[in-house]
């Protein structure tokens, strides 16, 4: 019982004893090393800490039989050796002596290489590399290989075989990319797939698929240089073939990078470039002060893209596509310079968060688990108040720097936490035309950070910003969505000068400009733009403005897509299912709630309008429904058990806005509230009602969001309506109707009403809470909803009794009244014992059956 820690302290002092005589005597022959390595080694081995686990007489022994490597055919040196599992540190010894060694990165007498051991230790295979004098191993890093039909050519014993090492790629400056160079590969077409740890289990085809298509490349001429570059965080493969020392530029050389995209495809060695032209064949981009034409490429999945490929390492340098003589934007741009058409080259999945890694992303079981919480990434902080340090004000990063407060309450990213939800929403954050203030509705760049939102000035710096933030908010135990404008784009200039096809020929967004998926190349250009978040900046879903103009088929397509190539995030998408006001002759193929059954496999969801208005009216009117007890009783009902399909099936509805839609729960969006329009207090107060916070007007505000709160569905709220946010300055009414474009007078969130109104706040935050712990009010399926939950009105006064047992469908465990009247109402609960949890000012525990007026009411049997 106490022999192993005895040891392990023991083992951890001469370690240490050794490893720093090990280090000593490698740097007092340092001057020589140089010279010794000259000649061919005739015995490598591994000293470390872990040579006595394996039979050595002591640790850091450089002549035990067990720790030497043997030579293969191809020249490297290998061993594989069963290690216990534990922490452990190893150095490259030749010759069975100290004289010549290699620590870290093939350093000569360099630093000790630390290896982690898994529990239930593994077989470590090291495979030192004598022209590099760099070492690998399997648990370090992963081993890759180059597997393919041409490793006959190159020595292995025959091609396809993930376990010779002749073509294993190194990372030999621990960056996460792995090379291997050749020249001894015939002229000739070829294929090759990344196989990693020397089997098939893992391995890596086009695009980075895990299990992918073979990766086809062409060595030019025998003699060419060939390189594989493997992307271990994308996990794409990379091939680049070239005759002489000097890669040359050639538009029909092979592609820089195999992943099957376009724009500009950065590796060290090239950049391809690619755009789509269906209507010009004149095409060129120019970059680094010469202009290359483009000829046609076949690419799976695409048609008329044109490609070039330019040899160097181009990383940040400007380029600048060109049809018909024209300057025109890359649609696929990974990063700009503000205020051109020009790209710049990057690869932004090479760059990391800040420290080098991402955190967790936050767990969630169900899509139903959600509380979505919509802000603007400069309303949320731009005020003074927010407590945040100016200079991030308004910025990626102010929303979350943590510890920030105003008046004694916490303000920013530390009052979401404090909140409770689970999700942020962000407001348009890629790049668009707009300055603010200005919610940027009118997208330019779709797959770049809005620069207005960053501090840094550098490519690779907003970049890291915008997942530092990201990266933040999961640290947080937050997800995060993007606002995505997809349906238009800030003008017709942005893309008709590359052809015309990326839009209606009718308007369908009310801007002049609508976007047409309805051609392949157009949705697919969505579909990546959508990936490429998903992908290189770690997002967790998507809500679309103005889902209605684009075509059910298409948007089927895009999840479905991205819920298959990345089934571990559980997306979240969803949007608006209404075009911009205008009539639309395919409205039965586009987003409507009569398609929405269709999107159930693709987990794509819609804002709940029909709800919405159900409960508190129309969005800029002055006439209150439910929520001030009046409206019709049955359609609050249908929302509040997720507005579910009379009859389960996913077939289109032939009513496009039957308000009974959702095949699951997880798609109806329920909200009363969003940044277009009246916020839910101005609307409130438009309507007439009094009292302010502590009064009527008050109590029908946390009415409504106890509506929200404890229907069945996905919930959703907007910034600053937990604290009565107004956007009405002046009495202006009018303005705060439509106020996208309106001053930060209008529009910043005004942190003290958050103190002021302190008793709102607390209601959200326990209804959240209570949400949050009661399963019975966020059932996951149609068959849950109609089988575990009953609903019955009285007059206008509706209850729900829920069961979260499916075993047990009618034995309800949780009871919710809704009384929009002015009076008490007395339910009839079901036999046992119950205690009333939520009343109207939030979280309470008492035995009192009673529902109070105006109010939803939650009682849970203990």
């Amino acid at each position: 019982m106490h022999h192993a820690p005895r040891r392990s302290r023991r083992r951890t002092a001469t370690v240490t004893a050794t490893a720093t005589v090990a280090a000593a005597l490698a740097l007092t022959l340092t001057p020589f090393l140089q010279s010794a390595a000259s000649a061919a080694p005739t015995a490598v081995s591994v000293p470390g800490t872990f040579n006595s686990e394996i039979g050595c007489a002591g640790d850091w022994v450089t002549d035990c039989a067990q720790n030497q490597l043997t030579q293969r055919a191809d020249g490297t040196w290998a061993v594989t050796l069963n290690l216990p599992a534990g922490t452990w540190a190893y150095k490259v010894a030749i010759n069975k002596s100290w004289t010549e060694n290699y620590g870290a990165q093939g350093t000569p007498g360099g630093a000790d290489i630390p290896l982690t051991v898994p529990a239930g230790g593994k077989a470590v295979t090291f495979v030192y590399d004598p022209v590099t004098h760099v070492i690998t191993d399997n648990a370090n890093s992963r081993v890759v290989t180059a597997a393919g039909d041409f490793q006959s050519e190159i020595g292995c014993p025959g091609d396809w075989a993930p376990d010779c090492l002749t073509s294993t790629l190194e990372d030999a400056d621990a960056d996460g990319t792995y090379t291997f160079t050749t020249t001894a590969i015939p002229a000739g077409t070829w294929n090759v797939k990344a196989a990693l740890d020397h089997a098939w289990t893992e391995n890596y085809g086009q695009n980075g698929t895990a299990g992918g298509a073979n990766i086809p490349f062409t060595v030019p001429a025998n003699g060419a240089t060939t390189t594989f570059s493997w992307n271990g965080t994308s996990h794409v493969l990379s091939i680049r073939s070239t005759t002489g020392s000097t890669p040359t530029p050639t538009p029909t050389g092979p592609p820089a990078s195999t992943q099957t995209t376009l724009g500009a495809l950065y590796t060290a060695a090239s950049t391809t470039f690619r755009i789509w032209s269906p209507d010009s064949s004149d095409v060129k981009v120019t970059v680094g002060g010469t202009t290359y034409s483009m000829i046609p490429v076949t690419l799976n999945g695409y048609t008329g893209v044109y490609q070039t490929v330019v040899g160097g390492d181009l990383k940040n340098q400007a380029y600048q596509f060109k049809i018909r003589g024209n300057d025109v934007r890359d649609p696929y741009a990974q990063m700009v310079n503000p205020g051109t058409t020009q790209g710049v080259v990057i690869d932004s999945g090479a760059v990391q968060p800040t420290g080098g890694s991402w955190a967790p992303r936050p767990a969630r079981a169900n899509r139903e688990d959600s509380v979505i919480y919509e802000l603007d990434v400069r309303d949320f902080t731009i005020d003074p108040s927010s407590g945040v340090d100016a200079a991030k004000r308004g910025k990626f990063l102010g929303l979350v720097q943590g510890g920030t407060t105003h008046n004694g309450v916490k303000t920013g990213i530390d009052h979401l936490k404090e909140l409770g939800v689970t999700d942020v929403q962000l407001m348009p954050s890629f790049d668009f035309n707009s300055t603010v203030p200005n919610w940027g509705y009118d997208p330019l760049n779709h797959n770049v950070p809005e620069e207005q939102f960053s501090q840094a000035t550098t490519p690779e710096g907003r970049i890291r910003e915008f997942k530092d933030m990201v990266n933040e908010f999961h640290k947080a135990g937050i997800r995060v969505i993007m606002d995505v404008v997809h349906n238009h784009t800030a003008g017709k200039n942005v893309f008709d000068g590359i052809t015309g096809k990326y839009y209606n020929g009718t308007d369908l967004s009310g801007t002049g400009n609508s976007i047409d998926d309805g051609n392949p190349m157009v949705s697919r250009m969505i579909r990546d733009s959508l990936e490429h978040w998903v992908r290189d900046y770690s997002v967790d879903g998507f809500r679309f403005d103005l889902l209605g103009v684009h075509y059910a088929a298409s948007v089927a397509d895009w999840g479905s897509y991205l819920n298959a190539t990345y089934p571990d995030r559980q997306l979240q998408i969803y949007g608006e299912p209404w075009s911009g006001g205008v009539s639309d002759p395919g409205e039965a193929q586009k987003v409507r709630y009569a398609t929405v059954p269709t999107l159930a496999s693709a987990h794509v969801g819609v804002f709940n309008g029909a709800y919405r208005d159900a409960i508190k009216g129309g969005t800029q009117d002055n006439v209150m429904n439910y929520m001030n007890g009046a409206g019709d009783t049955s359609a609050v009902i249908r929302g509040l058990r997720g507005s579910l399909l009379a009859t389960k099936n996913t077939n289109a509805l032939s009513d496009p806005w039957n308000p009974a839609f959702a095949y699951d729960p997880e798609q109806s969006i329920n909200y009363v509230s969003v940044h277009d329009d009246l916020s839910l207090w101005d609307k409130i107060t438009y309507s007439g009602a009094g009292g302010g916070a502590v009064g009527r007007a008050g109590q029908i505000d946390r009415f409504a969001t106890g509506m929200v709160l404890t229907s069945q569905g996905t919930a959703l709220i907007t910034e600053g309506d937990e604290f009565l946010r107004t956007k009405v300055v002046g009495g202006n009414y009018e303005t705060a109707k439509n106020s996208y474009n309106a001053g930060d007078d209008v529009n910043a969130i005004h942190w003290g009403d958050k103190a002021a109104n302190a008793a709102t706040f607390k209601y959200y935050k326990d209804a959240i809470a209570l949400r949050k712990s009661t399963p019975a009010l966020r059932l996951t399926t149609w068959d849950a909803v109609n089988s575990q939950l009953s609903a019955q009105s009285s007059g206008s006064v509706i209850t729900t009794r829920i069961s979260s047992n499916a075993s047990a469908p009618t034995a309800y465990d949780t009871v919710v009244v809704y009384n929009p009247t002015n009076s008490d109402y007395n339910p009839s609960l079901p036999a046992g014992t119950w205690t009333k949890v939520l009343d109207t000012t939030g979280a309470v525990s008492t035995s009192s059956a009673t529902a109070g007026p105006l109010a939803v009411t939650v009682f849970k049997r203990s």
